[in-house]
């Protein structure tokens, strides 16, 4: 397993993983600010072109202002790891609300989704 930490944060806890990597709450040490940093998996990160996939992510993400997309506040990378450091959304996963509630009615689970749909 791969312990590269994006310099200049202190990770506080993960917040979720996946194939593709894992996303970690952290606080930028300078300001105090929370934070969700994605890292690709250092399995992806050793395939050829899945970096250049990830940073044209970040790009994409950068270049986004909207209310319901989380900002990008940079994209690190160097020979240890790969890391999108963005804005925290604050709550509970959507995979925990429907392990807890599920099956939703549908205004319910529209209600839920209107962030993302409009994102």
């Amino acid at each position: 397993m791969n312990t590269w930490a994006v310099p200049g944060y202190t990770e506080a806890r993960e917040l979720g993983s996946g194939a593709s990597g894992r996303v970690a709450l952290a606080v930028h040490e300078e300001t105090g600010l929370p934070v969700a940093v994605k890292y690709l998996s250092e399995s992806l990160r050793t395939r050829p072109g899945f970096v250049a996939e990830f940073r044209a992510e970040a790009r994409l993400l950068g270049g986004l202002e909207s209310p319901h997309v989380a900002g990008l506040y940079e994209y690190v990378e160097g020979p240890d790891g790969a890391a999108i450091v963005m804005e925290l959304v604050d709550g509970l996963s959507l995979r925990r609300l429907l392990t807890q509630e599920a099956p939703l009615v549908p205004e319910a689970a529209l209600t839920l989704l209107k962030g993302s749909l409009l994102g």
